[in-house]
């Protein structure tokens, strides 16, 4: 799984890709260069230990708001804060601590923009989280609850140019975004060209796939996203595998169905790869809308299992597929 979860390999207790966390640092830098109506809240938001994003603190501080450890009102006060025209991020840090937000996000934020008066102008909230495998209660993946829930934007970049891209537009999109962060894609797996957003104002708009092999022979197509999306390449580089059209998904919500039915029409075979448990995830969403719409299709899917994350690195290491399970459901299906 190239050391992302290797039993037994020693990590950094941080865990982060600083190249991604940079780019979305960036994305909302410059973003409120323009708009002063964006504000940062969060836990820790002023002592940089989630935003590493010093410069932002330094030129816009009375827009930085440290808040209490309480996620749950912390969401609220980002309702109430949009709720006077202000465009909020906020950052609950790790992932795991959504649950505690679930009322404020889908039975408040998400309903905004549908029940505001006449006129009123639409509200902004972009809502921050990440995922890291470190235990039973860190490390959960609640991407496909929350693209279950209408009003919601759900996103999942896998390059730091997605993820500027993304959040660009996350910050412009009315509506709640939920902005999610594979702390585990590590910054040896981003390539030169994943950094050459530097200086450019490139957005990357919601609801389309990012394309990232495109080979001239279409067998397989494999749809995956967030940190899969690098072991899915290594294993296609290691094994010199061609014929692979590979789609990076880079929002959950909304889903850019019509790109994978197109890349179907040629190959008529899909993988589909994703880092949350299989049962009831995206896999299975896209699995039945490519059976509904192309019936010949021939579908498989990998994903963890439905079990409480283990506190071993070993059980750990069970729950993301892994290099060996990608290729050989690559070679069966080719």
């Amino acid at each position: 799984m190239s050391g992302l979860l290797t039993p037994g390999r020693t990590r950094d207790p941080f865990y982060r890709n600083h190249l991604l966390r940079d780019a979305i640092g960036r994305a909302i830098y410059e973003a409120m260069q323009r708009d002063p109506s964006i504000y940062l809240f969060g836990e820790g938001a002023e002592i940089k230990q989630h935003y590493d994003a010093p410069q932002i603190e330094k030129e816009f501080p009375h827009r930085v708001i440290t808040l209490p450890i309480s996620e749950d009102g912390n969401l609220n006060f980002a309702v109430g804060a949009s709720l006077l025209g202000v465009k909020t991020v906020v950052d609950v840090i790790t992932a795991d601590f959504l649950y505690r937000c679930m009322d404020s996000i889908c039975n408040t934020a998400a309903k905004l923009n549908f029940v505001a008066a006449e006129g009123q102008p639409p509200k902004t909230i972009v809502i921050r989280g990440e995922f890291l495998i470190g235990g039973p209660t860190t490390g959960q993946r609640p991407e496909a609850l929350f693209a279950h829930i209408p009003g919601l934007n759900v996103v999942l970049p896998s390059t730091p140019k997605d993820a500027y891209g993304l959040m660009w537009t996350a910050l412009r999109t009315p509506g709640v975004t939920l902005f999610f962060e594979d702390r585990m894609i590590r910054d040896v797996q981003t390539k030169v060209d994943d950094l050459s957003y530097h200086g450019v104002q490139v957005p990357v708009h919601f609801g389309y796939a990012g394309i990232c092999t495109y080979p001239k022979r279409k067998w397989l197509t494999v749809v995956t996203y967030g940190l899969m999306r690098q072991v899915v390449e290594t294993v296609l580089e290691k094994n010199r595998i061609e014929a692979v059209v590979l789609l990076d998904l880079r929002t959950l919500y909304p889903l850019d169905l019509g790109s994978i039915l197109d890349s179907l029409k040629i190959t008529k075979k899909l993988l589909i790869v994703e880092p949350d448990i299989q049962f009831g995830g995206i896999g299975a969403e896209i699995a039945a809308q490519v059976a509904e719409a192309q019936p010949g299709v021939k579908i498989r899917r990998l994903g963890g299992p439905r079990e409480v994350i283990p506190a071993s690195r070993e059980g750990q290491a069970r729950m993301l597929p892994s290099e060996a399970q990608i290729l050989e459901e690559i070679r069966e299906l080719i």
